[in-house]
């Protein structure tokens, strides 16, 4: 059963149990797609807690739902962040509120053990990039500060587990091992990029790999659709030459880089 925790009933961790913080990023408001996906998710979360219970020999789980007041994303996120290593969890996992995920979606991005591992989704708008970076920085020896830019990977590698620079958080695991590593603010990005994109990179600094599971796919709801890579793949079919055309450089991934690097 998906429990709800406070501050003060932090309890000592009992040997085995792996504890996840689910949290939910809103906007005041949860489409009757969303939230129908988010019963089944749920569902199966609880029964995937109750399985570790009758079945010592698998890996046990707990799950705690932390629910905040309609605030900006980066401020719901770093509050999610302090409850999940507040309460001593060992991960947190999100959704945002205007994303469809398969039921299972915890399960498959845990199997891949990894600190920062999100699944494939893409951009509400036109031309919908997919939500995987490759990211530059450098020092402005004009400006005399640090610079930072990243370029979405259209070309990346499908069906598979792809190590990245960033990623978008639609939906993502993070191990509190890397939040703990991130300094606070951790989401508040300075350069006017992403709050996800900012904390993949300060991980990044931190030595903390960014992992994309293209296996798994999302769904972004964008009225009157749902961006899905089906739907994407279609419309990169009938016009992809105009969409190069009109939005310029994209990154490329680079099977021989450990870092994506930047196409033409």
């Amino acid at each position: 059963m998906i429990q709800k925790m406070s501050d003060d009933q932090v309890e000592k961790k009992e040997d085995g149990i792996i504890r996840v913080l689910i949290g939910i990023p809103h906007e005041g408001m949860t489409g009757s797609e969303a939230y129908c996906d988010r019963l089944s998710m749920f569902k199966h979360l609880g029964h995937l807690e109750e399985r570790g219970k009758l079945n010592k020999e698998k890996e046990r789980f707990e799950f705690y739902q932390y629910t905040i007041g309609r605030m900006h994303v980066h401020v719901a996120r770093e509050e999610m962040a302090k409850h999940a290593i507040a309460i001593g969890c060992d991960y947190l996992f999100m959704v945002d509120d205007d994303m469809i995920a398969p039921f299972d979606l915890f399960e498959r991005l845990y199997a891949n053990k990894k600190d920062i591992c999100a699944p494939l989704a893409f951009t509400r708008n036109y031309p919908h990039k997919p939500v995987m970076y490759s990211c530059i920085d450098g020092w402005d020896s004009v400006r005399q500060k640090e610079y930072f830019v990243n370029h979405p990977v259209m070309n990346y590698p499908k069906d598979r587990l792809v190590e990245c620079d960033a990623v978008g958080f639609g939906a993502v695991l993070i191990s509190v091992d890397a939040l703990k590593a991130v300094p606070e603010p951790r989401f508040k990005s300075p350069c006017g990029t992403g709050e996800d994109i900012y904390f993949c990179y300060q991980a990044k600094k931190k030595g903390i790999r960014t992992f994309m599971d293209t296996r798994i796919k999302l769904g972004h709801i964008s009225h009157p659709l749902i961006v899905t890579e089906e739907y994407v793949d279609e419309l990169r079919k009938r016009d992809n030459s105009e969409i190069e055309k009109r939005h310029g450089v994209y990154a490329k991934y680079d099977p021989k880089e450990p870092v994506l690097a930047l196409g033409e």
